[in-house]
This record gives C-alpha cells, sequence and structure tokens, in this order.
C-alpha cells in the first residue's frame, strides 16, 4: 500500500517518489513474490535448482528450470513472458563468451550482465522493469555459484536463496538446514522438502523439477 507522498509516482519507472523509491520496481518485486516457487542451493560440491511444475487444465507444464550453457542453469519466478526473456538473453550471453573465450561462461560475469540488462528498463521512458526474479546456478572454474538477480538489476551471491509464493517461510526453512558441505542429494532432498512444504496443496514428486550440477 502506498503512502500519500508516493501516489502519483507509480506512473513511470524513472520518476522517485519523495523518499526515494521506484515504485514501478517495488511492483515488479511483488509479481516475483506471486510467482510459482522456486529454490536455488548450493555448497562446495555443486549447486541445486528446483521449482514447483504449475499444472493448469490440460496444459504441459512449461519447464521450471532452463538450461543456460553446460554449466550453468537458471530458473525464474514471477511473469512467465518475462522470464522467457531474461532466459533468451542470458543463453545468448553465455555463447558470445565461449566463441569469445573458447571456456564455459563464468558465472558472476554472466549474473551481472543479466542484472544490467534488467537495470536499464528502470531508467529509461516507455518501458517497465521485469516483473521476474532470477536465479542462477552453475559450475565454473573457481567452483560453484549461486546468484539472485533482482527485478531492479540488483546482483546478489547467495549461498541458498527461494523466491516465488511462500518466499519468506521457505528462507527460513533454508536458514535452518543449510550446511556448506551439503552432497548433492542432500540437497536436492532440502530443496524438495522445502516446496513441498510451503505449497499447501499435496505435491506430487513429479511435480517438482530438479536439476543438478556438481563439481566434478
Amino acid at each position: 500500500m502506498l503512502g500519500p507522498q508516493s501516489m502519483g509516482y507509480d506512473r513511470t519507472s524513472i520518476m522517485y517518489s519523495p523518499e526515494g523509491r521506484l515504485i514501478q520496481v517495488e511492483y515488479a518485486r511483488e509479481s516475483v513474490r506471486r510467482g510459482s516457487i522456486a529454490v536455488g542451493i548450493k555448497s562446495k560440491n555443486g549447486v541445486v535448482l528446483a521449482g514447483l511444475l504449475r499444472v493448469v487444465d490440460l496444459n504441459e507444464p512449461d519447464a521450471k528450470v532452463h538450461k543456460i550453457d553446460d554449466n550453468v542453469y537458471a530458473t525464474f519466478a514471477g511473469v512467465a513472458a518475462d522470464g522467457r526473456v531474461l532466459i533468451s538473453r542470458a543463453r545468448l550471453e553465455a555463447q558470445i563468451f565461449r566463441m569469445t573465450y573458447d571456456l564455459p561462461t563464468d558465472i558472476k560475469g554472466l549474473s551481472t550482465k543479466i542484472g544490467d540488462y534488467c537495470q536499464l528498463y528502470t531508467q529509461q521512458g516507455g518501458v517497465r522493469p521485469f516483473g521476474v526474479g532470477l536465479l542462477i546456478g552453475g559450475v565454473d572454474d573457481t567452483g560453484s555459484s549461486l546468484y539472485y538477480v533482482d527485478p531492479g538489476g540488483g546482483v546478489i551471491s547467495v549461498k541458498a536463496k527461494a523466491i516465488g509464493e511462500g518466499d519468506t517461510e521457505a528462507i527460513s526453512i533454508l536458514k535452518e538446514n543449510y550446511k556448506e558441505d551439503l552432497t548433492i542429494e542432500e540437497m536436492e532432498t532440502l530443496a524438495k522438502d522445502v516446496i513441498k512444504k510451503i505449497v499447501k496443496d499435496e505435491v506430487d514428486e513429479k511435480d517438482i523439477m530438479v536439476v543438478s550440477i556438481p563439481i566434478q
């Protein structure tokens, strides 16, 4: 709910409210919170990304975790169309890196480029911020990496993160159970348990998509 001073400042993404807020970006973050839950966990053994597949009527469910390159995957919560655009952009950036350096993409650099791309949509008229939050996880020569890209363009390195519906409760569960030396199997089990506890309806294993990227 906006206070009186903020009213009217949500008509464009490039206007600050008197409190120094970009209201359109805050709306975009609310869109993320209303999305289908996604979870990312990293340890010294690798990275696990998981998410709840939403099945509507007779529609085939869309993938929740997407391959960016051989060493990196991403998942998102929020507006599906916006997520698809950012996934495509991440794949493009990963291939540019591979063709330039003949190496698998750098996870931190890739996340930063996607954050920069999101930030552009907060500083020009006629566009709106992406209504999606992105978890990018993978393995490169620095080890395992997991980053959260905020709709406003912020890029945060995280050990474990949940985004989407029920994220506050999910993060509390992750805090209680996270360890630096979790095995891939333990991270997979934890990610599934978090999603099952957050979703009020009964969840079948086949409704949870899990992708693991182990350190070789």
